[in-house]
């Protein structure tokens, strides 16, 4: 399993204290750091620095259940209000992309992505995508400062090197517990992306981890990267994504679609070390099912 808090592989750390008796946050923090006063403590809360077997917490008010494990990040910090970074070099930079926000620009929106906040960060310095995620899904991203990075990067994409972990409530339940879509998608000229014999190849490999009446949360690793591929291929399996209405389907409980990008690895570009970083679930998809990764 994945440190929960976002970190290169080789350079786990932090604070953690498994609870064995029902306890406040802010005492099992005050305990694992005695000189910080009660305001820093929910200042950790309130910058995602914490998390809960996994889960990051919003409450500095939670009281922590027995067995349950807490976790305190690195200091972190931003771009702007909303995206998180989670790690940064010379050559490139890791970071968490909030739902609702475009990756880079489109015919219709040039100012709102991570890409144009990047760039604002940095006037002089030269800012590349190397893959993207769609606005409505949440989590791990990576954009090149170098066009070696860059070059590097999707030559490791392309070669499919890079491994990359989504998690997703669907609508419906798979007879199979575990699975690999394959097939070959096309965007017709409405931006509709579907299975067809002109397509590029996608594969998506699944694993069904909970069930609830109509309701699956599914591991999902695609080895190619094709656009709308996780939401597609759930969809024409007969599992639309939750929230998800471009693609059929008709649940949308906490009004967002229920994919997120929790982990990416891939080979540092300069210094060859295999890297992995992972974010927690959204806090709102425990509202859905009490799920944990």
């Amino acid at each position: 399993m994945l440190f929960p808090i976002a970190l290169p592989s080789d350079k786990i750390v932090g604070m953690k204290q498994l609870v064995d008796q029902e306890t406040p946050l802010l005492t099992v923090l005050a305990g694992l750091s005695p000189d910080s006063s009660k305001n820093t403590l929910r200042t950790w809360v309130e910058s995602g620095r914490v998390t809960v077997d996994g889960k990051r917490v919003e409450r500095a008010n939670l009281l922590v259940q027995p067995g349950q494990e807490v976790i305190v990040g690195p200091k972190v910090s931003f771009v702007g209000e909303e995206i998180r970074i989670l790690y940064e070099d010379d050559h490139l930079v890791v970071l968490e992309k909030p739902e609702g926000l475009l990756s880079v620009a489109t015919d219709f929106e040039t100012r709102a992505t991570v890409h144009h906040k990047l760039k604002r960060r940095y006037h002089n310095r030269s800012i590349f995508p190397v893959h993207r995620l769609d606005r409505e899904t949440s989590g791990v991203m990576l954009f090149a400062y170098t066009p070696r990075a860059r070059d590097n990067l999707k030559g490791q994409f392309e070669a499919r090197s890079i491994d990359k972990v989504y998690y997703a409530f669907v609508q419906g339940i798979l007879p199979e517990r575990q699975g690999t879509w394959e097939s070959y998608l096309l965007e017709d000229e409405t931006y509709f992306v579907k299975s067809q014999e002109m397509g590029k190849l996608a594969i998506t490999h699944y694993e069904v981890l909970k069930e609830k009446k109509f309701l699956s949360f599914l591991k999902l690793k695609p080895e190619t990267g094709r656009k709308n591929q996780l939401r597609v291929h759930t969809s024409e399996a007969g599992v639309p994504i939750v929230g998800d209405k471009k693609y059929g389907a008709t649940a949308n409980p906490i009004k967002r679609l229920c994919l997120h990008a929790q982990s990416i690895t891939f080979t540092h570009p300069e210094n060859g070390k295999r890297l992995t970083f992972s974010v927690p679930l959204p806090p709102l998809f425990s509202k859905i099912l009490d799920v944990s990764i």
